[in-house]
């Protein structure tokens, strides 16, 4: 394996001089370029196959046995030579190096540390590295800065701060700066060592710069100390620390909440425990799941036919067992219009439309609609298109100022007429009774009707919303 890399690390350097010196492509680029890929295949191939030999052979338990001579050897668990004892543990392999397996046998040590700081040396950047580790850079970053915002938070619900994430940004990223003269590894908060941090009783961030010089004190004098210290003494402290972070009751307060909101930290929690220690995938599958959760949560957002409630109000006609009328659909869409919805909301218009065919508007409440996207404008203006032909209208009441917005700049308002928008669902109400002309129809004897002597009449033709498009927004 080092002589392949090898032989790629040499044959990479000399296409960069032959690309240097002809400037263009050339058979033996070509065929060098081949080889390089070829030999990093191959290098790829076997450090799987490495990697998976490794892997049975950590299933494997020895036991030690002291032979005639002092030397030490090592049989399989239960399979011990006649007449022999083993010494009472057992071994596993950790690693193979320099054609020799590593054994344990517990109570592994830290062992040697490296002693003193690394050295000062400014990074050599040029264009070819700069594309080359460019994608690259721009995913460290992004996992990097969730992972850290992500546990920020979690130590902010415990201790009761507010984070400020773009302070978070720019602290790491001048710390990368700084490390990248050190050829350090790109720099990220650690959600172990915040929680040591934390148990520790540390409240301010002099508590880092704390740490950072002891850290510095003991790199440079203390390294042989720590040669005896074994794992599992960090181990728990670790456990210990973090222990504490794990805060079921907000698992469960979401779960009763939102289920979504419980699946989805749920699921966190257990993939960044089967990811360990490679807890940025565990964030990234949890934040993953949770906008998908969130995309199906909208998909199909609660659509409610209106009819007059004995309180005056408009309400869900199939929950208060509410009366409808034949000659005017009345809906509340309760969500925001885009891509992942537009398709439920045109669904649900054109059933409600072809169940009602005495039906010849449609009055949309749109107090609920916070957002429109272009999917959204484009299918509103199919529909009301498509429903024109038909001799049905839609009639909006109650949207906000940035749907208005949009559609204002679409050309969408002009298409379907400032008359057919309305600042309440009462005065569109009062507008579609003068507009229906079906000879069955009474709007005294209408379900959607006001109740009482002192219903207003209705305003011509929508003239208020004409007049004064934005205060048809508040």
């Amino acid at each position: 394996m080092p002589s392949l890399q090898a032989e790629i690390s040499g044959k990479a350097a000399l296409q960069q001089r032959l690309e240097k010196t002809t400037g263009a492509i050339s058979p033996r680029l070509v065929v060098l370029s081949a080889d390089i890929e070829i030999l990093r295949l191959e290098a790829k191939t076997i450090a799987r196959e490495h990697r998976l030999r490794l892997r049975e052979l950590r299933r494997f338990a020895f036991e030690q046995v002291s032979g005639a001579n002092g030397e030490a050897r090592f049989h399989l668990a239960g399979n011990l030579p006649e007449g022999t004892k083993g010494d009472g543990h057992r071994w596993r392999v950790t690693g193979v190096a320099d054609g020799r397996l590593r054994l344990s046998g517990g109570g592994e040590v830290v062992g040697a540390v490296p002693p003193g700081l690394p050295s000062f040396e400014l990074p050599a950047i040029d264009w070819d590295t700069l594309t080359l580790l460019l994608a690259s850079a721009f995913v460290i970053t992004l996992v990097g800065f969730t992972e850290a915002v992500s546990i920020a938070k979690a130590m902010a619900i415990r201790t009761r701060q507010r984070i400020d994430p773009n302070q978070e940004l720019i602290g790491q990223g001048l710390a990368n700066i700084v490390g990248s003269v050190f050829q350090s590894f790109p720099v990220s908060g650690s959600f172990s060592r915040s929680a040591v941090n934390l148990a520790a009783g540390a409240t301010t961030g002099v508590s880092s710069v704390v740490s950072g010089a002891i850290v510095v004190i003991t790199l440079l004098l203390l390294t042989p100390l720590l040669y005896h210290l074994p794992q599992a003494v960090l181990a728990a402290v670790i456990i210990i620390a973090v222990g504490g972070l794990i805060n079921f009751r907000a698992m469960l307060h979401a779960w009763r909440a939102k289920r979504h909101d419980g699946v989805a930290a749920i699921v966190t929690f257990i993939a960044t425990l089967g990811f360990a220690p490679h807890l940025d995938t565990g964030i990234l599958f949890g934040a993953g799941l949770a906008i998908v959760l969130y995309l199906y949560r909208t998909m199909r957002p609660r659509i409610a036919i209106l009819g007059r409630h004995p309180d005056g109000t408009l309400r869900d006609a199939s929950l208060h067992h509410l009366t409808t009328t034949e000659h005017i659909i009345c809906l509340r869409f309760d969500g925001s219009l885009y891509f992942a919805n537009v398709p439920y909301f045109e669904e649900a218009i054109l059933n409600q439309s072809a169940a009602n065919r005495k039906a010849k508007y449609i009055l949309v409440v749109g107090d609920g609609i916070n957002e429109i996207d272009a999917s959204g404008e484009e299918m509103i203006r199919h529909l009301v298109q498509s429903l024109h032909e038909n001799g049905v209208a839609i009639v909006f009441s109650g949207l906000k100022r940035q749907v208005l917005s949009v559609m204002e700049k679409t050309g969408l308002y002009a298409l379907i007429g400032a008359q057919h928008f309305f600042r309440t669902e009462d005065d569109a109400l009062d507008a579609i009774f003068q507009w229906i002309t079906d000879p069955t129809f009474d709007a005294k004897f209408c379900p959607l009707q006001r109740a009482g002597p002192g219903a207003p009449a209705a305003s011509p033709a929508g003239a208020e919303a004409a007049t004064d498009k934005k205060t048809s927004a508040a």
